[in-house]
């Protein structure tokens, strides 16, 4: 059906590309951190989390955490109201015996605690709070970020 490809033999058909990762909700906190071992951490597509953004996300969540404890301060709680939080908490608590990898998305973040009908509006109230949240986790960790007022954040 492929020409040039008449005459090959497949010895077996493939995929993509399959991911390994471990089975994070017995195994890692919401840090990415190892509970039998809590000085090793995790990261990446290898803890259950699918994407490039969510594996940098895995990362930044597990090397802030780490860091902090290295320096003998308390480490920031990512909250389920962040998609930094939500992912740690997708792949920590999850509770089914079907453990797939996830991407982020609005479903697994925690919803706005008053029912919002509109997608579009819900979704900024997510958007606005968990910036806030992350905000705040900078503020306290003394990092040096963008000063970003409300007015001006594209939801």
């Amino acid at each position: 059906m492929i020409p040039g490809l008449e005459k090959a033999e497949f010895a077996r058909y493939g995929r993509m590309h399959r991911n390994t990762y471990i089975a994070s909700p017995s195994l890692l906190g919401p840090d990415y951190r190892l509970l039998k071992h809590p000085g090793v951490y995790f990261a990446g597509q290898i803890t259950g989390v699918e994407g490039y953004v969510e594996s940098a996300a895995s990362g930044l969540v597990a090397g802030v955490s780490m860091a902090c404890r290295v320096l003998g301060e308390e480490p920031p709680v990512f909250g389920a109201d962040t998609a930094l939080g939500a992912l740690g908490h997708y792949v920590s608590g999850y509770a089914g015996s079907d453990f797939q990898p996830m991407n982020i998305s609005f479903g697994i973040i925690k919803p706005p605690e008053i029912p919002i009908k509109s997608k579009r509006a819900r979704h900024a109230l997510i958007a606005e709070r968990a910036l806030s949240a992350v905000e705040s986790i900078g503020d306290r960790l003394g990092i040096a970020g963008h000063e970003t007022g409300t007015e001006e954040r594209h939801v």
